[in-house]
């Protein structure tokens, strides 16, 4: 693996100068925390590519550390229904899911939200657990723009990843060029998903310059206003000073 120095030097050298490092595994989660510190900010959490594999205390590690680490949210959490998962591990996602609703709702931390083939039923199980105190966002949002409309109500961001690079992305564009701008978030998921033009090599902080161009694009909005507004929301929600 890449020396992450020089990876943050490039992503600050285009002026990306926060990042946020979401969960996946707890097995990683004490990697992370030692990250936490110029610049890099942490999200806390079980993937749910990973439940199926986690220890059974993993809700009581990931709350010891809530509880005692600089934590900016919990997550990445939520519901992947693609043809890559089990059907018979769904049940499981939605209780993991769930123990992650109650741990952001107890720790008052926004929400870092993973859903893939699964919108109605994340949506059904925040609706009933009310509006969270801390928020969230939805990564790599990947949804209509009513789905969006459906999350903004329900108090959380929508975060746009690279597969707005791509034109054949018509149901994304559509729903990013409704999207509230207070509401607006952008990220590059990396390593994974790279914009268009950088296929097939890995993604990397740096080239959330293309995001925020093809955002602009979308919204018909220039480039230095889309990225003022999603760096003042991400400040707010993450609590970055």
């Amino acid at each position: 693996m890449e020396d992450c120095g020089a990876v943050l030097s490039r992503a600050r050298a285009v002026g990306v100068n926060d990042l946020l490092v979401a969960g996946v595994h707890p097995e990683g989660l004490h990697r992370q925390l030692n990250m936490v510190g110029n610049g890099v900010h942490v999200a806390l959490g079980l993937h749910p590519w990973a439940v199926h594999r986690a220890p059974a205390d993993w809700p009581t590690t990931l709350s010891t550390l809530l509880e005692t680490s600089r934590v900016s949210a919990i997550g990445e959490t939520g519901l992947d229904f693609g043809a890559r998962m089990s059907p018979e591990g769904f049940e499981a996602q939605v209780h993991a899911f769930e123990t992650h609703i109650a741990l952001a709702e107890e720790h008052t931390l926004p929400l870092v939200l993973h859903a893939v083939r699964a919108h109605p039923r994340t949506l059904e199980i925040l609706a009933n657990a009310g509006p969270l105190p801390g928020g969230g966002m939805v990564h790599a949002f990947s949804g209509s723009a009513d789905q969006a409309a459906q999350y903004v109500r329900l108090g959380f961001h929508i975060s746009i990843c690279a597969t707005i690079t791509d034109p054949r992305r018509r149901k994304l564009r559509q729903a990013v060029a409704v999207i509230p701008a207070n509401r607006l978030l952008v990220e590059t998921d990396s390593p994974d998903q790279p914009p268009l033009n950088r296929r097939p090599g890995p993604n990397e902080p740096a080239f959330l310059i293309d995001v925020i161009a093809a955002v602009a694009e979308t919204r018909g909005e220039d480039p230095e206003t889309v990225a003022q507004q999603t760096t003042h929301n991400a400040k707010t929600l993450f609590q970055i000073s």
